[in-house]
């Protein structure tokens, strides 16, 4: 708690630039931001399950860099383009197996943290089932499993296979929620740091060629959801939100584990500098097209979907 107001720091997804939040946690607890709430997805969630479990105290960080150093390609993604050949034409659901990861997750927890009710604080990890296409939150029942929950929130679709559990088939809770700072609004916080690995507000460079063209329409899709919690937190003067995109290293190949100590001096650098002059955002009720900044250009006018507003 801060002045009596719940402290929540969410965690978006990264894949292999994971550690750049190991970097930003440091800081903002070197700051003295100590969190009551953990909330995550996908790599996001990896450093939630283990913040929560160790403690979220700068002692931990320790433990999740250890996890992460112990990452390696051959843990994570093993095989070959032989291997890979071979899962396809078997009709596997992912190009690698994760029993390497699962293995990974579990040795880096500390015993007695087997569920999200024996953890050291609130954490709460998203999932999406595909087969009800709906998101789905780990961290309101204490018995759910967490390495479940850990998986679950962090497997890549194609790349590696959903967690059957419960029923539903899970995947990568980046899909439908890729900064899930509203879970965090709907759970009490209201001092909210979001450490933002992705796309933020302002505009990118034109990209070139085909797959980065795709990849960059992907992660408009993706980045939709995080702009409307954006709008709830500016439209609640009860809402304190800072975010804290980092764009460093961006253009990491998924399997490339080579940089994991660099992530954490950059993460750490940008999270500095951010907290050095705070912004949190501020209350937002304009109403009219000029006074919410709606861009016009060329005879075209920015346009808010209905559940954007």
């Amino acid at each position: 708690m801060l002045n009596g107001k719940k402290v929540a720091i969410v965690m978006s997804g990264g894949g292999i630039r994971g550690p750049l939040q190991v970097g930003a946690l440091e800081s903002l607890l070197e700051h003295g931001v100590e969190p009551d709430m953990l909330v995550g997805t996908s790599a996001g969630a990896l450093n939630s399950g283990f913040l929560a479990a160790h403690g979220p105290t700068l002692a931990s960080i320790p433990c999740l860099k250890g996890a992460w150093r112990s990452a390696t390609r051959d843990v994570v993604y093993p095989g070959n383009i032989f291997t890979i050949a071979g899962r396809l034409v078997q009709g596997e659901d992912g190009l690698f197996p994760t029993e390497g990861m699962r293995r990974l997750i579990q040795s880096h927890l500390p015993e007695g943290a087997r569920t999200f009710g024996q953890l050291k604080a609130e954490c709460y990890l998203t999932a999406v089932d595909l087969l009800s296409r709906k998101l789905f939150v780990f961290g309101d029942f204490p018995e759910a499993p967490l390495i479940e929950g850990m998986m679950a929130s962090s497997v890549i679709p194609v790349l590696q296979p959903p967690v059957m559990y419960a029923s539903k088939q899970l995947v990568d809770g980046g899909v439908l929620a890729e900064v899930p700072c509203s879970v965090a609004m709907d759970r009490g916080a209201q001092i909210i740091y979001a450490i933002n690995l992705g796309a933020g507000e302002a505009p990118s460079a034109p990209v070139k060629g085909l797959f980065n063209i795709f990849m960059r329409t992907v992660e408009t899709w993706l980045v939709q959801g995080f702009y409307q919690d954006l709008r709830r937190a500016d439209e609640d003067p009860l809402i304190e939100l800072h975010h804290i995109q980092i764009g460093a290293f961006a253009d990491l190949e998924f399997n490339d584990f080579d940089h994991i100590e660099e992530q954490f001096v950059a993460g750490k650098e940008t999270t500095d500098l951010y907290l050095s002059n705070p912004q949190p955002r501020e209350v937002f009720l304009a109403e009219s097209a000029e006074a919410q900044g709606l861009e016009e250009v060329g005879g075209m006018r920015e346009y808010v979907p209905p559940h954007l507003r």
